[in-house]
């Protein structure tokens, strides 16, 4: 029930009503609750009836507001007030705590460096810089699907890789797409986010101006003009390179060679290291690419010049004073080769010979593709490749393949055909 109390000035006149509005009493206690509070000021000028009608009116409204829960008492207010500001520092809390692009891009860096090899970290923290040029300072949840999708758009079109402004490559920009794609897959297994933002999105595809480029593969009589300009070249390149030839090994894995892996009886090799190099880290040892090791046999021809170029290099280091570290292949000084060497070294083999686009890649589809076209099983070379599934050989070399069905369909029309005509 409403009540009032008429508050007057000195004149005696009132200014004003107090009005409450009883809480009843406590449940527990029995104690009066302190009830709800307003004040009423008639208007100036209005005749006593006229304030009296309309203060039942105020107080009718007050009761009814008082009733439905709109009313708060000053404690009540105070309450609420002091919770409001608790809040407010909770969601402020709460917005802290979810992480930028910048820091969950160093977390989950460090989540992948027991996971990944330091050139496949190396690799992702050159795009994870660049994409942070972008998204550096937005909160990991606000990158939306537009915003992702315009970034990978703007490489594809404005994205260089050169000071002449070359376009990136496709590879390049595939790059990018497959390392955000992973950062924020990891956010929404790692519940930091609840979708990613390119769930939906499509690899992007080559612009309609680049052509891919496709794997450089040397014909018999190519390979013959190389070993024969090898002749003119150092022992130590010319067993490099034919031994990149004959084995189809990635750069890495020839520059990671100890000479304890070939047996020089039977031409086994045991290939079980790869050399990389970061600019952090410089030139260390990993293991193969799919984490296995394998066996392959070269040739007697690559023996031979193996076994000399070992019979040199202890001569050239022993006459230097430099210990042997049983790597096969070396710098001048006797330490790890780089394994970006052989890259620097075909390209001048390639612009003094004439053969443009030459390196490490070429000879190792040399081999699979010259194998596979003269008959040589799909599984064994997948198996000499060091690839993981020989689907991955057959989907990479199939041009090679089909040369091979028709050198066997030719076989088999042989057998069959020519002795018909024969009998």
């Amino acid at each position: 029930m409403a009540s009032y109390t008429a508050r007057k000035n000195k004149a005696g006149e009132i200014v004003s009503y107090q009005i409450k509005v009883s809480r009843g009493r406590d449940k527990l206690t029995g104690k009066q609750l302190t009830p709800f509070t307003t004040t009423y000021t008639p208007p100036t000028g209005w005749s006593k009836k006229a304030v009296e009608r309309d203060l039942i009116r105020f107080m009718g409204e007050f009761e009814a507001a008082c009733k439905r829960g709109e009313i708060l008492t000053k404690e009540q207010e105070k309450a609420l007030a002091v919770e409001q500001i608790e809040q407010a520092k909770r969601e402020q809390a709460e917005q802290e705590r979810k992480p930028t692009f910048n820091a969950y891009a160093s977390q989950f860096i460090k989540e992948k460096s027991t996971v990944y090899a330091p050139g496949t970290l190396e690799n992702y923290r050159i795009v994870l810089r660049k994409a942070a040029v972008v998204f550096g300072d937005m909160k990991l949840e606000d990158i939306d699907f537009l915003s992702v999708k315009k970034y990978i758009t703007d490489l594809q079109t404005n994205g260089t890789n050169d000071f002449n402004g070359n376009p990136l490559a496709h590879k390049t920009i595939l790059k990018h797409y497959i390392v955000l794609h992973a950062l924020f897959a990891n956010a929404v297994e790692n519940e930091v986010i609840e979708v990613s933002p390119m769930q939906k999105m499509k690899r992007p595809k080559p612009r309609k101006d680049e052509t891919p480029k496709e794997a450089i593969a040397y014909s018999e009589s190519e390979i013959a003009y190389i070993m024969d300009c090898l002749n003119n070249e150092p022992l130590k390149w010319k067993a490099l390179i034919m031994f990149a030839i004959d084995s189809g090994c990635r750069r890495g894995e020839i520059v990671g060679l100890r000479w304890e892996e070939i047996d020089f009886k039977t031409g086994k090799v045991n290939i079980c290291r790869n050399a990389q190099y970061t600019a952090g880290k410089g030139t260390y040892i990993s293991t193969t690419k799919n984490r296995k090791n394998r066996v392959i046999y070269l040739n007697r021809p690559v023996l031979t010049v193996l076994a000399e170029w070992k019979r040199q290099q202890a001569l050239l280091h022993f006459g230097q004073g430099i210990p042997l570290n049983g790597f096969c292949f070396t710098q001048d000084n006797g330490k790890m080769m780089n394994p970006q060497a052989p890259t620097s070294y075909l390209t001048r083999f390639g612009k003094k010979y004439n053969l443009p686009g030459i390196h490490p890649h070429a000879l190792r589809h040399t081999m699979a593709t010259l194998s596979i076209a003269n008959g040589a099983d799909i599984v064994s070379i997948s198996e000499k490749l060091g690839h993981s599934e020989p689907s991955i050989t057959l989907n990479v070399y199939s041009h090679a393949n089909e040369e091979a069905q028709r050198r066997a369909n030719e076989v088999l029309a042989e057998a069959i055909y020519n002795n018909q005509k024969h009998a």
